[in-house]
This record gives C-alpha cells, structure tokens and sequence, in this order.
C-alpha cells in the first residue's frame, strides 16, 4: 500500500495559509453571530409563547439550540466544500487527489468533527424544546426515547451516523473517486435534519420537504466551495477552481431561487403577510441578500475571473471575501427562520387530519380533469424531469451543431418518460395515488415499469458518451471523466446484473402491499420518495440488461418479471385484505371503492402493465445490436452499447 508520506510533494503548494484568511474567518463569525442574534430576536423565535403549541424549554435552550445549529452549519458548510474541491475543483495525480486536494482533504476532518460534536449536542437541546423541560432535566432516556420515537431525533440521529462515516472517509480518501464519494455523502448529511423539521410535519408535504432539501443541498454547495477557494493552500489552481466553481455556483444560485420561492408559498398564504409579518420580512430580507448574491456572481463572471487568469487574484479574493460575508448572513437568517414562528392560518385546535397524513385534504371523486389538474408538485421528481430533460436537449443540440445526427424518435422516447415522471408524481392524479390502491398501483407500475422503459428508449447514456467534454488537462476531469467513472462502477455494474434487475423488481413489486412498510413510508415523506426512487431504480435496472446484455440474458430476466409481475395481479385480484391496506383504512374517502373492487381495478392495470412489459421488452430485445446513427465514422454510432 502506498504510504502517504511518500508522496510526491509539489513545490509552489506549500502548508501556507491564505493572506487575510484569520481576519476572514474572524469577520464571518462575528457577521453570522449579529444577524443570527438579530434574526432570532425579532423573528421570535427565541420567544417559545409565540409559537402555539409549543412548551417552552427555557431561555438556555432557547438561545443554545440555534447556536449549536449554526455550528452545526459552519462545520457542513466547510466539509462539503472542502470535499467538493478536492473532488471535483482541483487537478490530481492519476487516481490519487492533487497535493492541495490531500490537505483540504485533511481540513475536512476537523470540520466534520464539528458538525458531528454540534450534531450530538443538538440532541438534549432539541428533547428539551419539544418537551418543554429546561435541558438540565433531560434524562439519557428521554434523549434515547427521542432518537427512537420522534422523526426530529431520528434525523438527528441519522445525520450524526452519517456524519461519522464522512469523517472516516476525510481521513483514509486519497482517491478522487473516494474523494467523490465523500463528497456526495457529505451533502447528503445535510438533509436528514432538515427534512424532519418543520417542513415534514407540515402541509404540502411533497413541495414543502423537497423545497427544503433543494435549497439546503445548493447552501452547503454555494457556501462552501466558496469558502474553499478562498483558503486554498497556494494560488497556482486557483484560476482553474474558480472557473469550475462558477459554473456550479450559477446551478446553486438558480436552486436557490426556485426552492425558496417554493417554500415561502407554502408558508405565506397572501402577499401582504411579505411585510405584514416578521415571518414574511425575513423572507424579503433573504429575498434581496439573494439578488445582491447574484449581483456578485455576475461581477465575478465578467471581472474578477478574467483578471484572475491573467494572474491577479487581489481583485477575486476581495469580492469573494464580501460574497463570504454575505453569505454568512443569509445563513443566519435561514437558521433564524427555522425556528421562527410562521404565519398560521387555521386553528391549531382543530387541524384537518387528513392534510397532516397526506399534505392536502381528500380529494373529491377522481374524473379525468382532476387526474390531470389539481397540481401537487413535488420539487424533487420536477427537477428531476426539467432538469433531465433540458440536460438531454442540450446533449442533442450540440451533437447536432457538430454536424451529427441524432434519431428524433430517441429524444420523443426520452422526454415522453420525463413527462410521464412529472405527471403521476405532481399532477392530480398523485393525490389518488395517496389514498386508492388502484391509483398507487398504477403510479408504482409507472415509475417501475413505464418511466424506464421510456428513458432507456432514448439512449441518455449514449448521448452522454457522445456529447460530455474531457477535462480541460489529464489532471483535471472533466464531465466525461467522471461519466466513465461512475458508469464502471461497483454500483453501477451491480445494478446492471441480471440477478440484481430480478431481485430489485421482485422486491419492489411485492415488498410494499404484502409487508407490512406501506403506511410507515408514506406517513413520511422521505420514505414515500426513497420508495418511489426505489421503483424508478428497479425499472431501470431492468431496461439495462434488456437493452445491453445477451439476447437470452434478456429474454430469461423478461419472462421473469413478467411471470412476477402476472403472479401479482392474480395474488391482488383473490387478495381480500393487503397488508397495505392498514394506510388506506386511514386515508379511505365516501366515493373510494370497497377493498375487493379497488383490488380488482389494481389488478387489472397490473395486468396491462405486464403487457407493456412484454411488448417494449421483446421490441428491445429484437432491435439491431449497434444501429449507425449518421452513416459515418466519428458519429453517435457505437455508443449505444454504453447506455
């Protein structure tokens, strides 16, 4: 094993902090400190009467729980961008990060040892809050009770495990791939206390959860590798980050954006509450602080970056130095904001039951202009399909302009799986899905069956390897680098197994109507997305091997899952009690069918989709193994095969 101390060392990156960077950190805390005081004081949210139903745990816990989740922020924040930079901004050395990479690498794990310390100390602070008992009564069992019973303490707990994990990896990753992989599981640390938080517990569960999650995720991104450029070890890489950066500085500005204006809709129900409450001053404060961010990245992308890589970086360093600031700042207020008191527009005493299950009420008695109106957009499965769908665009558009062609009936295939995607997870008709078996098995075998099979019709891994760039140097990767990475994967390659397509389609098949998981996923809605994603993944492994292994490979794990798909619409059909039905017994409507009905409507869809099945499975498994795609060398020909 290569030992770490021999490795080559660069010269100009020597152990040297950045000029100004003690000053910098010393005004970002002091800045964060005023605005987080300020924003608690006057949102209220150190004032627990103001919250309805809420006992109060004290001044102590008051003040300590916003504080410990601040530097629960701090220590996300500079652990993601740390990573991130190491990954994804900086050169390496063949497999191995670059020298720079190595030490922010190494930084990374004192930060992580932050956020998990800040994490854990959360905990007492947060059963001392929702109980209402000063923190120095809290008992190990009631903390315990907490992270067992409670979904903010599950998150809690589930953050700090994966905390825990990030930190190990900060310290052993000497791989850009480890470094990647960090990386992504620190961003993903970030959510779990979020997405059990106000947010979960509230209407409008599928915007409200997803918007938080968005808007969290492009934060840490933003704060972060902004936050790395500015203490990078050594000036010689910063022109190549900072251009990197940029790019995903506009994605996470653009998120930003688009999530916060989603939550405060769900929050704010009249556009006068914008200045009629604190709540909604607070927003307009975030709101302006955002513009001027935007301000700043625009002066960055036509100022300071060509300046930078003429070799001065004075002038980026100082306005990246304000930016940081800023940043601070609306970090604050978002923490502030998540413990103020939002306007509330119904009776706490008398709240509709069925809006806390489902994050809407009962609908009315489905018709066809209900299935395809009523909209419940849910901001992780419409990002999925916009954002997908302008990526594979865009993918044809500059295949097209260098002169090669890409067959229209693959981009038709494509953005008819996106549109099916976007319609049975935030139309109308996912409201019924929610509350009819007929409906919720329709939208399962959608998303396991349909979407896929429509997706892997357009060929995106194809388009992919013919449309991603090489990194600007061997050094640096580029978007196909990491394409060829993650498609030579463990993961990857185990999804694509035969055994695994079968498993996985079984699994999610049977799993969710004869165990008993349904009603414990969808009373949360981060289960009800993981067990969605769960179906989209399964299908997809499916539409893989079809489409790229041995013809009888293909025709074996067909008839397979058809077989299993056929068994579960007879098992439904002579089913007069599912183990799902324990969640639609809670959500059951006056127009809903009885159970041997709906079963019977479920069954039957079952049994289409199996025909689907068939049809597009035998179409795939017929089709020429590698069809030229402009009659040339150098086209798209070839690359079907990787998709």
């Amino acid at each position: 094993m290569t030992r770490i101390e021999q490795r080559p060392v660069d010269p100009p990156v020597v152990v040297r902090r950045a000029p100004g960077v003690g000053t910098l950190v010393a005004a970002t805390a002091a800045v964060a400190s005023v605005v987080l005081a300020v924003a608690l004081w006057f949102g209220g949210g150190t004032d627990r009467e103001q919250i309805l139903g809420l006992p109060d745990g004290g001044a102590f816990t008051a003040w300590a729980l916003p504080v410990a989740r601040a530097l629960s922020y701090v220590g996300a924040v500079l652990t993601v961008g740390w990573t991130v930079a190491a990954a994804f901004l900086l050169p390496g050395l063949d497999r191995l990060v670059g020298p720079a990479g190595y030490q922010l690498m190494r930084r990374a794990s004192w930060t992580a040892a932050l956020w998990l310390a800040a994490t854990v100390v959360a905990l007492p602070l947060t059963a001392s809050s929702l109980l209402g008992n000063p923190v120095d009564q809290v008992t190990a069992v009631t903390v315990l009770s907490l992270a067992m019973s409670v979904s903010q303490g599950q998150g809690l707990v589930i953050a700090a495990a994966m905390i825990a994990v990030v930190l190990a990896a900060t310290r052993w990753a000497i791989t850009r791939t480890g470094a990647a992989v960090t990386a992504l599981l620190a961003v993903a640390a970030t959510l779990p206390v979020v997405l059990t938080g106000h947010s979960a517990g509230s209407g409008n569960h599928a915007i409200a959860v997803s918007s938080v999650g968005v808007h969290t995720a492009a934060v840490v991104l933003w704060v972060g590798g902004l936050a790395a450029l500015l203490t990078l070890p050594g000036t010689r890489d910063l022109p190549r980050a900072a251009r990197r950066y940029s790019t995903m500085a506009l994605w996470c500005f653009v998120l930003m954006g688009l999530s916060g204006i989603a939550n405060t809709v769900i929050r704010l129900y009249r556009p006068d509450e914008l200045w009629s409450t604190r709540y909604g001053v607070l927003v307009l404060v975030k709101s302006v602080v955002l513009v001027a961010l935007g301000a700043f990245g625009a002066a960055h992308r036509r100022r300071t970056l060509p300046r930078l890589a003429a070799g001065g970086a004075g002038a980026f360093r100082r306005l990246a130095a304000v930016e940081i600031l800023v940043l601070a700042g609306i970090v604050a207020v978002g923490v502030a904001m998540s413990r103020a008191p939002s306007p509330v527009t119904v009776d706490p005493a008398e709240p509709d039951v069925y809006t806390e299950l489902l994050g809407f009420p009962l609908p009315a008695a489905p018709t066809v202009a209900r299935l395809l109106g009523q909209p419940v957009p849910d901001a992780y499965f419409l990002l999925i399909a916009v954002i997908g769908g302008g990526l594979y665009l865009a993918g044809v558009r500059r295949l097209r302009r260098a002169g090669r062609v890409w067959p229209p009936a693959r981009t038709l295939c494509f953005l008819a799986g996106m549109l099916v995607l976007a319609a049975v997870t935030c139309l109308g008709f996912a409201r019924y899905a929610a509350v009819t078996h007929a409906h919720h098995i329709a939208q399962h075998l959608a998303l396991l069956v349909v979407v896929p099979l429509l997706v892997g019709g357009g060929a995106p891994g194809a388009l992919a390897g013919a449309t991603l760039r090489s990194g600007p140097t061997p050094d640096l990767h580029g978007a196909l680098e990491w394409w060829e990475t993650l498609r030579r994967s463990g993961p990857a390659r185990a999804l694509g197994h035969p055994v695994t397509a079968v498993a996985a389609f079984v699994a999610c098949l049977y799993l969710p109507y004869f165990a008993p998981v349904l009603s414990w996923l969808m009373q949360r809605h981060v289960g009800h997305l993981g067990m969605l994603t769960a179906f989209l993944l399964a299908g997809g492994a499916v539409t893989t091997v079809l489409r790229h292994r041995p013809r009888r490979v293909g025709g074996i794990v067909l008839a397979l899952d058809t077989a299993a798909l056929l068994l579960f619409a007879l098992l439904v059909r002579r089913s007069d009690r599912l183990r799902s039905g324990e969640w639609f017994d809670l959500v059951r409507t006056d127009w809903a069918p009885v159970p041997s009905v709906d079963h019977r409507y479920a069954a039957w869809t079952a049994a289409v989709a199996a025909v689907v099945l068939v049809a597009a499975g035998l179409a795939q498994l017929g089709r020429p193994a590698a069809a030229p795609t402009d009659g040339g060398p150098g086209g798209a020909s070839g690359t079907d095969e990787r998709g």
